[in-house]
């Protein structure tokens, strides 16, 4: 198990003069963000569309749209170090999936430094032995879960996020890993506390895979007031399918409620910044 105890507690002293400033009705927004930002295994991958053409287009993005928590898919090591470079800001957690270090793909978290304290943090396997490094079921590749247990500085809140890529191909490792996830999410985190999960779901939005989660959490695109029902996969533009039957990537919680949904289809230097839009979901605290 790959954990890191980055702060088990805060000073009592600077956390009771925070939490007196802020006053027990505090209830800030919090803005989420999932995106698969497409892998890049070496420079030519994807011709035009390659990491190195699109990579100042996502920092762009990013600091357009400003997310407090950020769960990214397909993250290679470089592309992973290279956007903990260019946003200062924000700290970073996420080991990748073939070696538990960093070899293969990463499903890379990244948090507002000034406005969480980190608790724990840790990665586990869609598998039958999820603690170790593994390829699950008959999963095509091995999948990850990365998950952190942050301490909000505005709300005094915990909130607990989660991020992940479910597989394309096996069946039965698609249909076990939201099973797995929710068993682990419950086993995890207290009652009452705030959780996100992101994620690639390679799963429409209807799909009964994702069945166990649509049980325990909602889904930011189906209950926020202001949505949008456009396809999340793009595929650069060569796909061509009605909407609402490629909405793969999602936001789902509780403990929160969800404001608004948005597909960030801006125009940030490039005509594709990924071969997925990032999602974002715009939360508030409960009172």
């Amino acid at each position: 198990m790959k954990r890191f105890l980055l702060a088990a507690f805060l000073p009592a002293l600077l956390l009771g003069s925070f939490l007196a400033s802020c006053g027990s009705g505090h209830n800030p927004d919090i803005r989420v963000m999932t995106f698969n930002i497409r892998l890049s295994p070496r420079e030519d991958f994807d011709g035009d569309n390659c990491w190195n053409n699109r990579r100042e287009a996502v920092i762009r993005m990013i600091g357009e749209s400003d997310p407090d928590l950020i769960g990214i898919q397909e993250g290679y090591i470089v592309q992973v170090n290279y956007m903990d470079d260019n946003l200062p800001g924000y700290g970073r957690y996420g080991v990748c999936r073939d070696d538990g270090l960093e070899r293969g793909e990463a499903n890379a978290i990244f948090w507002k430094k000034d406005r969480f304290d980190v608790i724990q943090c840790d990665t586990y396997w869609l598998s039958e032995t999820p603690d170790t490094v593994s390829l699950g079921w008959d999963g095509a590749c091995r999948r990850i879960v990365t998950w952190a247990q942050l301490h909000d500085k505005l709300s005094g809140r915990d909130v607990w996020f989660f991020n992940t890529h479910f597989d394309h191909v096996g069946k039965v490792a698609r249909e076990e890993a939201g099973k797995l996830i929710m068993e682990r999410m419950k086993a995890l985190v207290p009652e009452g506390d705030v959780v996100f999960l992101t994620g690639d779901f390679n799963a429409n939005w209807d799909n009964p895979i994702l069945d166990p989660i649509r049980a325990e959490l909602a889904e930011c695109r189906e209950t926020a007031p202001v949505t949008d029902g456009r396809n999340t996969f793009n595929d650069w533009g060569n796909k061509h399918v009605p909407d609402g039957e490629d909405i793969i990537d999602h936001i789902f919680y509780r403990g929160v409620t969800a404001e608004r949904y948005d597909l960030l289809t801006g125009d940030y230097g490039v005509p594709y910044i990924s071969d997925h839009w990032p999602v974002s979901g715009t939360f508030r605290f409960s009172k």
